[in-house]
């Protein structure tokens, strides 16, 4: 394959023509979510001006299970406000629905962002009494770059954070880049930014998980087939240290239409990642 295919096939901004055109209708579709959707947005969870995150959920109702949602971008792109109509399925299913903001590559390196996504997760743990929510019953799930940082997630001892429970019941881990030193070769790094050493540091392929919890790996139909590999790729690696995986296909979508796909109640992989929170383990 000739480096013009490889650099389409792990650029989804290159893959999908008219990326612009999904992206704005999801912010459409984000925005009029915010005038349905129960609950605070823009709360600080760290110093910087990144460090925020929204929650929705039903206010009538306690002791509601948690998700914590992550968003993509390549570290270097994109918000939360991109991501709010992914709230409805899970809000009236009667779960909390966190969605998190970090500080962006080239501004900060990515072993920062993951100290940041550590930082929020464990916020949320500490302060879901407020919002009617049960700190036992956590799923995390992410697009894109942030579902490489939900993978990033599985290597962390939470025993240091003072968090003893598996309070973590599951993941879910939408069309993720994982393997982060191919990025070191890409044309798209000029805006990330990503060291050599940055790249092995925060590799999840180099680091065995820690915490063992049912894991869901999922990606777009319509991807390119290298982007796809990634997926493969680590679903095997996590079921040879030990883990049981569930792949999902989702069905004439590319890397840009998941994000509103993620937002339909009648799709396979909404319902799959809501029943993590309900499946006894």
């Amino acid at each position: 394959m000739n480096s013009e295919n490889i650099e389409r096939s792990f650029n989804p901004r290159l893959a999908v023509a008219d990326y612009e055109s999904y992206l704005k209708n999801s912010s459409k579709k984000a925005k009029l979510a915010e005038t349905i959707l129960n609950g605070k947005k823009n709360i600080n969870y760290g110093n910087s001006d990144l460090q925020k995150l929204d929650v929705y959920y039903k206010s009538n109702n306690t002791n509601l299970p948690i998700h914590i949602f992550i968003h993509g971008g390549y570290w270097r792109a994109l918000d939360k406000s991109y991501h709010t109509h992914m709230a409805i399925p899970f809000v009236e299913k009667k779960i909390c629905f966190f969605n998190i903001n970090y500080d962006l590559c080239p501004n900060v390196k990515l072993t920062e962002i993951k100290k940041q996504i550590i930082k929020a997760i464990v916020w949320i743990y500490n302060n879901a009494n407020k919002f009617n929510a049960d700190n036992n019953n956590i799923v995390l799930s992410g697009h894109s770059a942030g579902a490489h940082l939900v993978s990033l997630m599985l290597n962390v001892d939470w025993k240091k954070y003072g968090l003893i429970k598996n309070y973590i019941k599951g993941v879910a881990l939408i069309s993720g880049i994982y393997d982060t030193e191919i990025v070191t070769n890409l044309s798209i790094n000029k805006e990330i930014g990503l060291s050599h050493k940055e790249a092995i540091k925060n590799n999840p392929f180099k680091h065995k998980p820690l915490l063992k919890v049912p894991t869901i790996i999922s990606y777009g139909e319509n991807e390119p087939s290298l982007w796809i590999e990634q997926s493969y790729k680590y679903m095997n690696y996590l079921k040879l240290c030990g883990y049981n995986c569930k792949k999902i296909v989702c069905k004439n979508d590319n890397h840009f239409s998941l994000i509103d796909t993620l937002a339909d109640n009648t799709k396979s992989i909404v319902k799959e990642i809501i029943n993590l929170s309900f499946t006894k383990q």
